[in-house]
């Protein structure tokens, strides 16, 4: 005969195990569903970059691309990460500009159900709000009710049922509170300053935030400077939908076609073979020349830039300001406080914010020594002053980034941008050491550059 003890016990745990792995199978991210069916770019923290339509599962997600890839010896017509893998995704992006109408919609309608909640929805957020809060009393409660359950029907829960009962319970009431979080709770629908690991620096955006889970942030609206390469080779010409570039020997010319401002970063400048040493044309390198511009082109603007020497090919490396949507996971973000209110045509300073270093590198260190035994042999030199001033900033150094930042803008003239990058920075220097929110340039801070007044050129 069958023990009946052994049969009740069977019973309760396949309850249990029924109703949650019907919650585990509906577990999938908020953040990410929210995503889900938009044409997506994910960006991986060693900086490879997917992009497809997203696809949401319980155990990772999968995004189609558009077009099958030809790899090799076989076609792609996908990406998969895995749960496992989500701590190697830097961020996805959804941008506002690429929406269709229907997918405008669809953004619109998700929106709404997040920031006015209608009552089935607010009904789910007071359960999670109160599991959430309680969930170590509700264990507590479990764990008595079996054990009350027990003492009449002692003959029927064994103790290794009584055990996984309590285990199972704890897991389920677990699920249901984990994704509550009572001080991000209060964020939603505000205006946040986050802040975003990249690589081993540290950059504060400014966007809405939206919403939350175990592993993730998703944050609306945010003013994002993407990195892009645009190559100018032997015709001289480079015209990108985000920047426009003219070469004459060592005369470049950067042009801004687009309204919202860009961000010169770095003109990396490949030599003629003929120019390399021995060594490097045996090995067919030629040498590689990068100098740092960090300079801000307003839209409709160019700045001339007088290159060291004649270059076969340039790289320009530029941030281009996007507006997007993100979700970013919560091991490389954290939203660090609101954001004062600012009039949504002007571009928030921070947007090309320097942010810091949590590790400076060699190159890093390489590249500041040289700055300075620049300085050394000519203190006029305002380009390698604003560029010193970033460098410790980075570092959080401000004291000495004050003064040689300072030191540059009374050359204004000389550096590319008439010195706009340089007063942004000072400002980010002195909200760091306030610990405050940015606030808008007023126009007497900030008059606009006119295009001819850019034309400097520096050496």
């Amino acid at each position: 005969m069958i023990d009946t003890s052994l049969l009740f016990t069977i019973g309760l745990i396949f309850l249990a195990t029924f109703i949650g792995s019907y919650l585990h199978s509906r577990r999938k991210d908020p953040c990410l569903q929210s995503f889900a069916g938009f044409h997506v770019t994910l960006e991986q923290n060693k900086g490879k970059v997917i992009w497809g339509i997203l696809d949401v599962e319980t155990s990772g997600l999968e995004l189609n691309y558009r077009d099958d890839v030809q790899d090799e010896k076989h076609l792609e017509s996908s990406y998969i990460i895995y749960a496992q893998e989500f701590n190697n995704i830097q961020a996805l992006y959804r941008f506002a500009d690429e929406l269709t109408a229907e997918n405008r919609e669809k953004r619109r309608q998700d929106i709404e159900r997040s920031f006015h909640p209608g009552p089935l929805e607010r009904a789910k957020r007071g359960f999670r709000r109160f599991v959430g809060t309680a969930s170590d009393s509700l264990s507590e409660v479990v764990g008595l009710l079996v054990g009350r359950a027990k003492e009449p029907a002692g003959r029927y829960i064994t103790d290794k049922g009584e055990r996984y009962l309590n285990q199972i319970s704890t897991n389920l009431i677990g699920h249901a509170g984990s994704t509550f979080d009572p001080l991000l709770e209060r964020y939603i629908g505000q205006k946040v300053v986050i802040e975003i690991m990249e690589d081993d620096e540290i950059h504060e955006h400014v966007g809405i935030f939206k919403n939350y889970s175990p592993d993730f942030l998703e944050i609306l609206d945010i003013q994002f400077p993407l990195k892009q390469t645009v190559t100018v080779g032997l015709d001289g010409y480079a015209d990108a939908e985000f920047v426009q570039a003219e070469m004459d020997r060592t005369e470049l010319t950067v042009s801004n076609p687009r309204k919202q401002p860009l961000l010169l970063h770095t003109v990396v400048g490949n030599a003629d073979i003929e120019q390399a040493a021995p060594m490097q044309r045996a090995n067919g390198t030629a040498p590689l020349v990068e100098e740092m511009i960090n300079s801000v082109v307003n839209g409709g603007e160019r700045i001339a830039l007088h290159l060291p020497k004649e270059y076969s090919r340039v790289d320009l490396h530029v941030r281009v300001v996007r507006e997007l949507d993100m979700v970013v996971p919560r091991n490389r973000a954290v939203l660090r406080h609101r954001a004062e209110r600012y009039e949504s045509e002007i571009l928030p300073e921070i947007v090309f914010d320097v942010g810091f270093i949590l590790n400076p590198s060699a190159k890093m260190k390489t590249k500041e020594q040289n700055l300075r035994r620049k300085l050394d042999s000519n203190a006029n030199d305002a380009l390698s002053a604003a560029n010193l001033g970033t460098l410790l900033m980075q570092q959080k150094k401000y004291e000495e980034a004050e003064r040689w930042l300072l030191h540059a803008l009374t050359m204004r003239l000389s550096l590319p941008d008439n010195g706009h990058k340089a007063t942004l920075q000072l400002r980010e220097l002195n909200r760091h050491r306030s610990g405050t929110t940015p606030r808008p340039p007023l126009a007497s801070e900030h008059p606009p550059l006119q295009a001819a007044a850019i034309e400097t050129r520096h050496s």
